[in-house]
């Protein structure tokens, strides 16, 4: 963790496709066959280098280097699955960080050492095969909906799943260690290669269907009084996770206001304020989303009607940078799905204490 750096974050950000195409022309001087990209290897590799360039800006912004280095290591994840020489993610790094000295004011190479050291470190890790998502309680369930999904079963795929719990399975279950390892495990399929980008829209559109169909199943508990907002920041397009965090809180007796994805800061504040939101939950998935969720958390604090609310954060990009949500000043960090019931009723408790931002809970660890 360094201090945030959102001076040379600006810089790198908004020159991007420069620096891009600086490092682009370095690397295929270096390695005239770094051709992971295809032909014209020079556009693809700038398309590749601005992509990594948006996540090191992100990452500055949370002054976190780790953000960075977990980025490149899934990149050379994919790559291995791909059969792609690995080398030349190391080549392409170097590449940037050439780039990047000549094109930063003075002071800027210092500023981004840390995170290019952070990015050599990931990248020295040994590829692993990554375990499959779906072992668990209901693994065997789970990958038969795997596979209905894969073979473009819609049919079978959600009769599976109402089906067991017909039979007597917790729609909990269904939800926590059926639909939501599912998700992950055709996110990392997608992510390395295995499965095409419609075959995970339609896996995705099946389980938004399968949720619904399980919803119908659930004895909802009474009201409890409470009221939960429920959104993604900007330029966080995925909703499964805040679809499943809601449902699990409606059930035990949470009136759930779910605004969908990438909600515009000022219209979720409107929104909290106007429906009297006693928790918001705030999806976030990216590094390139750190900056939009300071500034949707800032946002929230500044509004009279929502400066107390407690706010907790979930998401993929607090896994590799596990203290960001204390320093963002969230009140809690939702790890797991599974966690969402006892962490939301923990962080309300506390806020009725008053405790400091960031102090009243996490499923972490």
């Amino acid at each position: 963790m360094t201090n945030p750096d959102p001076f040379h974050a600006e810089i790198i950000e908004s020159s991007a496709r420069v620096f891009a195409a600086h490092a682009a022309e370095v690397l295929l001087e270096r390695c005239p066959g770094a051709h992971a990209f295809g032909d014209p290897a020079f556009r693809g590799w700038q398309d590749h280098l601005a992509g990594r360039l948006l996540e090191l800006a992100g990452a500055m912004r949370a002054g976190e280097p780790a953000l960075f280095g977990g980025a490149l290591h899934w990149a050379k994840i994919a790559f291995s699955s791909r059969g792609l020489d690995t080398g030349e993610l190391d080549a392409a790094a170097e590449a940037l960080g050439v780039a990047l000295d000549d094109g930063l004011p003075p002071n800027g190479s210092k500023a981004v050492a840390p995170y290019l050291d952070a990015a050599r470190q990931w990248l020295a890790r040994p590829v692993k095969s990554t375990p499959q998502a779906i072992a668990g309680p209901h693994g065997e369930l789970a990958a038969r909906y795997l596979v209905a999904l894969l073979e473009g079963n819609r049919r079978d795929a959600i009769g599976m799943l109402t089906g067991a719990v017909d039979r007597g399975l917790h729609p909990r279950d269904v939800l926590v260690h059926v639909i939501v390892p599912v998700a992950r495990e055709v996110g990392r399929m997608w992510h390395l290669g295995e499965v095409t980008i419609g075959e995970e829209h339609f896996a995705t559109t099946t389980s938004a269907l399968a949720m619904g169909a399980v919803r119908e199943r659930m004895t909802m508990a009474e009201p409890n009084g409470r009221s939960v907002l429920i959104a993604s920041v900007p330029g966080n397009r995925h909703e499964l996770a805040g679809r499943i965090a809601g449902l699990l809180l409606e059930g035990t007796g949470w009136r759930v206001l779910d605004l969908g994805t990438e909600m515009p800061a000022s219209d979720l504040v409107r929104s909290a304020g106007d429906f009297g939101a006693d928790l918001i939950v705030l999806g976030v998935m990216l590094t390139t989303q750190v900056e939009t969720t300071r500034a949707t958390m800032d946002a929230l604090r500044a509004d009279a009607r929502t400066g107390s609310t407690p706010i907790i954060v979930g998401g993929h990009v607090f896994d590799d940078a596990p203290s960001l949500w204390r320093r963002m000043g969230a009140d809690g960090h939702a790890k797991t799905l599974g966690q969402i019931v006892e962490l939301a009723d923990a962080v309300l408790k506390a806020a009725q204490g008053k405790p400091e931002p960031g102090k009243a809970g996490s499923t972490d660890g």
